[in-house]
């Protein structure tokens, strides 16, 4: 593993991010690939300077599209502020996306690598590296933290289980499995039958290209290796505390997605703490209130009394 690193990213101007500075990196993946990831430290106000004490390491898995976290940082996580000690955010990008990138072309290469076995990989190569990191500088992380949003919570509980991360959040996800999500909301939506059934047909044959972006953008490998995953289950086999944030109006939410999840986890006897925010879509910003800081300080709080 090589890291390239860009000079860092200043801060907004703003006195109210002004603490977390953005660092930008390149990591090379063992195979010659590479992707960019973002770095960012929250430190409380006491802590003291120097000191290799480290509450938290949070590795972020982003959503789908080729997006840059970038221009949305460090205001993210404005609310996330170390509260539950020093915090080190980690957030790894898909391959073939840059610091520029809007999500408007995303390229062959980009859709050519975007599918769920790749991402496991990618994410435990890079976990591990940084883990080692952090033990040859001496620093040892009191909480390891999967935080997956959007398409980034199908692969976050696979990561936590495989890493022994401590700690697993979700944002905006049904906790069902991806196919199934589309069937419920195919059902709920009229408009959105005929390109289910476009996806059906797609997927009844391995074409002779099966990295190519021939359904919906995506890859039939895409599409086939997503459709695999077991979310529900993989929550289940979890013997962690996990945190699940939503919008009650996030559209892509199957209507009864989330009470059929609370039934399986009281069935098994285990229990996963639901934040609802009312009025908010799928990036907690309701028409009159952003909730996304109120999300982040509860992680922090959270991250306090989970045991």
């Amino acid at each position: 593993m090589q890291c390239f690193c860009w000079p860092g990213i200043s801060a907004a101007d703003s006195g109210k991010f002004q603490q977390t500075p953005v660092y930008l990196h390149e990591f090379r993946f063992g195979d010659g690939g590479k992707a960019i990831y973002y770095q960012l430290e929250k430190k409380p106000w006491q802590h003291e300077s120097g000191s290799k004490n480290l509450a938290n390491l949070i590795f972020v898995i982003s959503g789908s599209d080729c997006i840059s976290m970038g221009q949305f940082l460090p205001q993210y996580f404005s609310g996330l502020e170390g509260e539950s000690g020093p915090t080190q955010i980690f957030i790894l990008h898909k391959r073939h996306i840059l610091p520029a990138s809007n999500g408007k072309a995303c390229g062959d290469a980009y859709v050519r690598a975007d599918h769920p076995s790749r991402w496991q990989a990618d994410h435990m190569e890079f976990m591990r590296a940084q883990l080692a990191a952090l033990k040859e500088a001496g620093k040892k992380p009191k909480r390891v933290v999967i935080f997956g949003i959007s398409e980034g919570a199908e692969m976050a509980p696979i990561l936590a289980r495989q890493l022994s991360a401590t700690h697993l959040v979700l944002l905006s996800h049904a906790g069902m499995n991806a196919l199934d999500v589309y069937a419920a909301l195919a059902r709920q939506h009229a408009y959105m039958q005929v390109a289910w059934q476009q996806l059906q047909t797609g997927l009844q044959r391995k074409p002779d290209d099966p990295d190519a972006g021939l359904l919906h953008g995506r890859s039939w490998r895409y599409w086939s290796e997503i459709g695999r995953i077991s979310q529900t289950d993989n929550l289940l086999a979890l013997d962690k505390p996990i945190l699940l944030g939503l919008g009650e109006a996030d559209p892509v939410i199957p209507g009864k997605a989330i009470a059929h999840l609370q039934q399986q986890f009281q069935a098994a006897g285990k229990t996963i703490d639901i934040r609802r925010f009312p009025g908010a879509g799928h990036s907690l910003v309701s028409d009159d209130k952003n909730y996304l800081p109120d999300f982040m300080h509860q992680i922090d709080n959270w991250l306090l009394d989970a045991k």
